[in-house]
């Protein structure tokens, strides 16, 4: 009997780092503008977004951030 080990490299993303977070939504923009969104996906994203609007707006408002209407 012969024992062979076999090492598997897996890759796991990273969490997005506070620098990410503007140019990874801007990709996302982009890909909403070119279509590369599919309407399906739109209900899901509404419901992902809420959230962050209303975190960001809290923030906003304590620290003199800019208002999103």
């Amino acid at each position: 009997m012969e024992l062979v080990e076999r090492r598997v490299e897996v890759l796991v993303p990273l969490a997005p780092t506070r620098r990410d977070w503007p140019g990874l939504l801007g990709e996302l923009a982009g890909q909403l503008n070119d279509g590369r969104v599919y309407d399906r996906d739109l209900p899901a994203l509404a419901r992902a977004l809420q959230p962050l609007l209303e975190s960001y707006r809290r923030r906003a408002h304590l620290t003199g951030a800019p208002r999103l209407r």
